[in-house]
């Protein structure tokens, strides 16, 4: 079949959009299909358009078979309401022109979120080509931006939940990351018989313990005897990592443990001048590394951690990270509740506390640090699981059974 996907979001950015597109286009490739992504140029998360960019409005590429056209759009950091806002309108644009005018034909036409505008421009781009659309909703906008305090304007509040509700009634199909995200919309009353869960998944022969992280630890100047506590992903507003702090600020009288933040975000700078304010000598924070290098520096740590703020949408929500590490034998902190505990617990994998409790943190982190056994049983089972249940590949296979039926097919 001929798939037509849009996403704002594809690599070298990294983040689980990014990725998730890429590798189940990858398969979707090798097993026989014709591929093409419309994206826009990469600048996430600084909002640095590379300069081989310059000066263009469409670039045309080939990632492993996949037919990747970027358009412009206006780059900008990740973060602030009003430039973001911007951002995601010029792709909504520009990804109609380019998927009208140089995409030729397809079979289904497929739209990620979270940004809504995303899902308007698959809707209208499936009219013009008289194709079913498929939308991906990986969170549920606008309820977590209201819920994380962004957008508090009751009109715009309006038009947004207006525009989700018409493109779940339009779509044929919709695909969610976790089940409680598919019981929520099906609760809302759109039918549970064009709702599937695809969860987030990983590439097991990418995602797996490596001796790299020896070679982090040496570049980095950490002492082989240190307890590396780290976080890598992004800094961002939804993830609570000022708690993440204080739990650095409860551990500083032991000099045996280290607190490393690895990525970008809008609170990334905040993080920094905190840290600094509480004059914290345990804490580290790094720029986002390229993919490439990930299964090293999850295997630089010795315990990973998972945040996100106490919000109501996040009981939906199961982080991608969890999955990467639990593949890298790496005991898991989570901070969460909903749907990414039940996966903690379901799998093993780790320690759950309260979000944004730091007390419930130090408490569990103290206990993984005296006992070092307990944290490989954690790895070990992770591994275990998520290859069971969380492979790209059979997600990939999931998705086009999906587009098989919207197409009216059998698999």
């Amino acid at each position: 079949m001929k798939i037509l996907f849009l996403s704002q979001f594809f690599p070298p950015e990294m983040g689980a959009l990014a990725s998730r597109t890429y590798e189940h286009a990858k398969y979707w490739v090798q097993e026989g299909h014709d591929v093409t992504v419309v994206c826009g140029f990469p600048n996430y998360p600084d909002g640095i358009v590379p300069p081989e960019y310059h000066g263009k409005w469409l670039a045309r590429e080939d990632w492993d078979g996949i037919r990747v056209l970027r358009g412009w759009l206006y780059a900008t950091p990740n973060r602030g309401v009003v430039k973001r806002s911007i951002a995601f309108v010029t792709y909504m644009i520009s990804s109609i022109l380019v998927a009208i005018f140089f995409t030729g034909k397809c079979d289904v036409v497929v739209a990620s979120s979270p940004q809504l505008l995303c899902g308007v421009a698959g809707y209208i781009v499936s009219l013009i080509k008289w194709r079913p659309f498929v939308f991906e909703v990986r969170d549920l906008w606008p309820a977590q931006i209201i819920d994380l305090g962004v957008i508090k304007n009751r009109f715009i509040i309006f038009l947004l939940s207006s525009l989700e509700s018409f493109l779940y009634n339009r779509a044929k199909a919709i695909i969610t990351i976790a089940p409680a995200m598919s019981r929520e919309i099906a609760r809302r009353g759109f039918p549970e018989d064009k709702i599937f869960t695809i969860p987030n998944g990983i590439n097991e022969e990418f995602f797996k313990p490596t001796n790299g992280g020896i070679k982090i630890r040496q570049e980095k100047g950490w002492d082989t005897s240190k307890i590396v506590v780290l976080y890598i992903g992004t800094l961002g507003l939804s993830q609570g990592l000022e708690t993440i702090l204080q739990v650095a600020e409860n551990m500083k009288d032991n000099s045996d443990v280290l607190f490393v933040f690895v990525g970008a975000g809008a609170d990334r700078e905040h993080l920094i001048s905190l840290a600094e304010q509480k004059k914290l000598t345990n804490t580290r924070f790094y720029p986002p590394v390229k993919k490439q290098e990930m299964p090293d520096w999850y295997s630089s740590a010795d315990i990973c951690l998972v945040s996100l703020k106490k919000r109501n949408v996040f009981l939906y929500n199961i982080p991608s990270k969890m999955f990467e590490i639990m593949a890298c034998e790496r005991p898991i902190l989570l901070g969460a509740e909903g749907q990414a505990r039940e996966l903690l617990e379901q799998s093993g994998a780790g320690i759950a506390v309260e979000p944004e409790n730091a007390d419930a943190y130090t408490e569990a982190l103290i206990k993984m640090i005296q006992d070092p056994e307990m944290g490989k049983l954690f790895g070990k089972k992770g591994r275990e699981y998520v290859l069971a249940h969380f492979t790209r590949r059979e997600n990939a296979r999931k998705y086009l059974g999906v587009f098989s039926k919207v197409m009216g097919k059998t698999v």
